[in-house]
């Protein structure tokens, strides 16, 4: 690039040269185009075809070397040699032609004209070009983690689910208070005597008190139960965001690094053409060279299809039709403050739930005792009595619009228990099934937490080995491999076995971050961290 641009800049100032020569000759009358070329061909045939023979001259070894280093020097002695005949024709031919036809006065009057018309299409171009920027800039959309959770929050259909589950909670709260239907009783006919009377009857049966009360709780413990689930329905979406997000990073960035390797392959198997074009070697080299460029590509196109999996993934996740991809271009190292076993889990939902559980279950074991308690009913009747009725021992007569009231209260009392007792009996057996399960629940996720915390100190010293040593020197043997076998100190094997081995370190420090932050989304997701 620098010597196209040396080269370039030498053939621009033979131009002036020249340029200023035609000048010269049309203060001496000489209009005619073709012979203003031609003799200023004549002026400076000699000095431009005289610099670019010595320089060519001079690179001709470089272009005919077969020693080593010649896969580096004919591509550079074949680019200057190139470029100087270039830029020779430029000089005399190209440059002054332009010049002539471009200030010539009907070129001027003609550019005057379409001046305004040329305007508007080069900004339309502009224009044009910059909606198409736009547009292709728009096909991959970016979003950082803490969006995608958010998002994933309110738009995942799981979540909306759980959401449903506790409004259907909510709203059987208010049957906890189920008391029977209403009874109204009707009679006509003669209960009484030969005359037909009429009654009506409204009774009303009723459980315990305390049963009311009892189903209210265990109502209200369903609902934080739901309210439990819907936090570890969103705990496990927002896990699987971030695992589905930092994933997609890793493989981005195994992506650039397979590019990089590519490139890599890709200049061996050029020198190692170029080196058996030349007889240096045998095919063996460039053969291997071909494998190894090919490997590398065939890992690219995996990496590549897994991007689109991970990328469906993500949109599924976010219930979006657009594709996603994640903001964070790399993979880092992250901090996180550790606390005790016992802390942190503490505000896990899953945790949360079976606790709730225990609740319910008492609840539950409340309720059936109080089942077991008699239930009250409560009536009142309304009747007539028509004839003659002593009343205080004096006969009275009574006819339709005469009427008797009264009320009436009763008591149900179970007379056979084993039932009732059974019932409270499995209630309690569920109780403590609940108890146990919260206890087992509680200590395993001690455990596991206890290993995420191992597994985190372990991934987290592989990652500090690998940044502060292992990276580095894989970048120095990438880098003085290149120049060792460019320079033929080092023979293809130990070069290709050179390279694997400093792109196998930085693999393996992609591999041991990757881990490092799945194990910290882990944790989070134990500690019910939500964002």
């Amino acid at each position: 690039g620098v010597g196209f641009i040396a080269l370039f800049g030498v053939a621009v100032l033979n131009g002036i040269v020249l340029i200023a020569e035609f000048n010269r000759l049309e203060k001496e009358g000489i209009a005619d185009i073709t012979e203003r070329v031609l003799k200023g061909l004549h002026i400076r045939l000699r000095p431009v075809i005289m610099t670019a023979a010595v320089a060519s001259f001079g690179f001709l070894p470089m272009a005919l070397s077969t020693s080593a280093g010649a896969e580096v020097q004919k591509p550079l002695a074949t680019v200057v040699i190139g470029g100087l005949i270039t830029a020779t024709l430029l000089t005399l031919i190209i440059l002054p032609v332009f010049y002539i036809i471009f200030s010539s006065g009907k070129f001027k009057s003609l550019f005057k004209k379409k001046m305004a018309k040329t305007v508007t299409l080069l900004a339309l171009l502009l224009i044009g070009s910059s909606f198409l920027n736009t547009t292709h800039a728009q096909q991959v959309k970016r979003i950082n983690l803490q969006e995608a959770i958010k998002q994933a929050l309110n738009n995942n259909l799981s979540i909306r689910s759980a959401t449903y589950l506790l409004e259907e909670q909510k709203a059987l709260k208010g049957s906890s208070w189920d008391i029977p239907k209403t009874s109204v009783e009707a009679q006509y006919g003669q209960f009484n005597s030969f005359t037909r009377d009429n009654s009506f009857t409204l009774s009303q049966s009723l459980a315990f008190p305390a049963v009311y009360i009892n189903q209210n709780k265990l109502a209200a413990a369903g609902i934080k139960s739901s309210e439990w689930e819907l936090k570890g329905s969103q705990l496990e979406i927002a896990t699987y965001v971030k695992q589905v997000y930092w994933q997609l990073t890793y493989l981005l960035a195994k992506e650039k690094l397979l590019v990089y390797q590519d490139s890599l392959f890709s200049g061996f198997m050029r020198a190692a053409q170029l080196r058996a074009e030349s007889g240096e070697t045998n095919r063996l080299e460039m053969i291997t060279a071909r494998s190894q460029s090919l490997e590398v590509k065939n890992q690219l196109q995996q990496i590549n299809a897994d991007v689109g999996i991970y990328a469906r993934k993500l949109q599924t996740l976010l219930n979006t039709d657009e594709t996603w991809y994640p903001a964070d271009t790399f993979l880092k190292k992250q901090l996180m403050v550790l606390l005790p076993d016992s802390t942190a889990i503490a505000e896990n939902p899953s945790l949360g739930y079976v606790k709730q559980q225990v609740e319910v279950a008492g609840v539950e074991k409340k309720l059936e005792q109080s089942r077991a308690l008699p239930d009250l009913s409560i009536g009142y009747f309304n009747q007539t009595m028509q004839g003659v009725q002593e009343v205080n021992s004096v006969p009275t007569a009574f006819g339709p619009s005469d009427r008797f009231a009264g009320v009436q209260a009763g008591i149900t009392v179970p007379l056979w228990y084993k039932p009732y007792s059974a019932k409270v009996k499995a209630a309690g057996i569920r109780q403590n099934i609940a108890q146990t399960n919260a206890e087992a629940y509680f200590k395993t996720l001690g455990s596991n937490y206890r290993s995420l915390i191992d597994e985190y100190n372990k991934y987290s010293k592989s990652v500090d080995f690998y940044e502060k040593q292992a990276v580095p020197e894989a970048g120095y043997i990438i880098e003085q491999s290149g120049r060792s076998y460019k320079a033929g100190a080092m023979d293809y094997l130990d070069y290709v076995l050179s390279l694997n081995r400093a792109i196998t370190i930085k693999q393996n420090y992609l591999d041991a971050l990757n881990s490092y932050i799945q194990t910290i989304i882990n944790i989070e997701s134990i500690s019910g961290k939500t964002l």
